[in-house]
């Protein structure tokens, strides 16, 4: 059989590829998962409940049914059980993924969060890796999530119908989820179950996240984002509650007496513990505020876009009243040229008017003319006389029209 298994750090940039983000607590199926679509045995499966995934992992295979490119992208838990691991750092790192994601233009195919059937009850860990993911997503990404309920070989079939039920239709679970479109899927361990949630999620249209929007386009920090709030609030939440555990130790231990000092060295070794806790919680809450690394970089190179922009305006302003002054100006100047020109047509139609009135002043009358400019001579002697000679002009002008 032809392995259509291909590890890869990065994404490509084709959309043509199903993306698909795995995400849930540890130990709840998502490595096995992986191993039945890929068909990879190098994928590990972790036995325990300690984490098998370090980082956001992209694990790229070629679907030999449909033939198309599937990205598996497989993250940490937030229950993650190795020392030196952070739910802030979790969230970090998956939200960068989900940012280098938009930057590359570049939408989800599916999420699917894994929960396990086998939990006798949904506890404080659950609900809070619940929630980050509900506001990771956002409602209008519903449509586009399974919940997928593992380890049913581990509960009474009766049992789990009526849990997957209460999980379904209760709100302090996956109501909402449901409501809004999420599809509630079970899988068997067997890759007839997972192949059915890869042929479901074929048919789902890419989309992008909330905290993809709240950032890039809304341009808010890590920290300020729904699921950052979310994550802020659970950290004031241990804060607040392991200072009041520090408070009771205290005054428990102000309270032995000096002379058993077993106690006394056993809780102030307990008292150590929560220092560490409440520091611990403390980094986060900094970490948190800090943000992704890119965002400094990010907001930087956006001022920076948006100086550029603002200086490509005002010089096109500029440039475009420059423009309308210069065509105002040829338009002022063409508007005198056509006056002047028009100016110059009627002067010469007066010009030509006059000389064609001119040349049809009979001699007669041009005799008449120069009588009255003759202020010497009398008008009963100069108009008669130069009147007669004007008629007899007139006859031979009239004689030479005539031939």
């Amino acid at each position: 059989m032809e392995n259509h298994f291909e590890s890869d750090s990065s994404v490509g940039e084709s959309q043509d590829e199903v993306v698909i983000a795995l995400m849930g607590n540890t130990g709840t199926g998502k490595s096995s998962f992986i191993k039945l679509l890929t068909g990879n045995d190098s994928v590990r499966v972790g036995d325990s409940l300690d984490s098998e995934t370090d980082d956001v992992v992209n694990i790229a295979f070629t679907d030999p049914v449909s033939g198309r490119k599937v990205v598996l992208v497989d993250t940490p838990g937030f229950d993650d059980s190795r020392d030196g691991r952070t739910d802030t750092e979790i969230l970090r790192k998956i939200s960068e993924f989900m940012i280098n994601e938009y930057d590359q233009h570049r939408k989800l195919n599916g999420a699917i969060f894994f929960h396990r059937m086998s939990d006798p009850r949904f506890g404080g860990q659950s609900r809070r890796s619940l929630r980050i993911f509900r506001e990771l997503c956002g409602a209008a990404t519903y449509k586009n999530v399974v919940v997928l309920t593992t380890f049913w070989d581990k509960v009474n079939e009766t049992e789990g119908e009526t849990r997957e039920e209460e999980l379904m239709s209760n709100s302090n679970f996956f109501k909402d989820l449901v409501d809004g479109g999420a599809r509630f899927m079970r899988h068997d361990q067997k890759n007839s179950g997972a192949r059915q949630v890869l042929d479901h999620i074929f048919t789902l249209v890419p989309t992008t996240v909330q905290i993809q929007n709240e950032i890039r386009v809304e341009g808010k920090s890590l920290e300020e984002t729904a699921a950052g709030s979310v994550h802020r609030e659970e950290i004031n939440r241990m804060i607040a509650m392991h200072q009041k555990e520090m408070q009771d130790l205290t005054s428990e231990i102000a309270s032995v007496k000096q002379n058993n000092m077993t106690l006394k060295r056993e809780l102030e070794d307990e008292r150590k513990d929560l220092e560490k806790k409440i520091l611990r919680w403390e980094d986060e809450k900094v970490d948190l505020k800090k943000g992704l690394d890119s965002e400094g970089e990010l907001r930087k190179r956006l001022e920076e876009e948006i100086k550029m922009q603002q200086e490509k305006f005002e010089k096109a302003q500029q440039e475009l009243q420059t423009e309308l002054e210069k065509s105002k100006k040829d338009r002022d100047e063409a508007v005198l040229i056509d006056a002047r020109r028009k100016a110059r047509e009627a002067e010469r139609a007066k010009t030509q008017a006059e000389g064609t009135l001119e040349r049809r002043m009979s001699f007669k009358e041009m005799g008449h003319e120069i009588a009255k400019a003759m202020p010497l001579v009398p008008n009963f002697i100069a108009k008669p006389w130069l009147g007669t000679i004007g008629r007899g002009l007139d006859l031979v002008d009239r004689r030479k029209r005539n031939k």
